[in-house]
């Protein structure tokens, strides 16, 4: 019989998988990792909206969304069932 702590730990596991991976560049700007002098914009310009990340951090983003849910799908089913 699965406790709450599994329920949980696949409810979190299956929301951060899909968060990140439905918006990759938003979870990035949110995250905690990324410091304030790596937001801030390089070219000096008002108005312009750059990325300030690389197209190789937007694949790190969805591989860990994918990880998550593969974490989630593993506890579910060596818990749940």
């Amino acid at each position: 019989m699965a406790g709450v702590r599994e329920l949980l730990a696949v409810g979190l596991g299956v929301l951060l998988g899909v968060a990140l991976l439905a918006k990759p560049r938003s979870m990035l700007l949110l995250s905690v990792f990324v410091g304030p002098t790596q937001r801030r914009r390089r070219s000096g310009e008002y108005g312009s909206d750059g990325d300030p990340f690389g197209a190789w951090a937007a694949w790190f983003v969805r591989a860990l969304g994918l990880a998550c849910l593969l974490v989630a799908a593993y506890i579910a089913y060596a818990e749940l069932l």
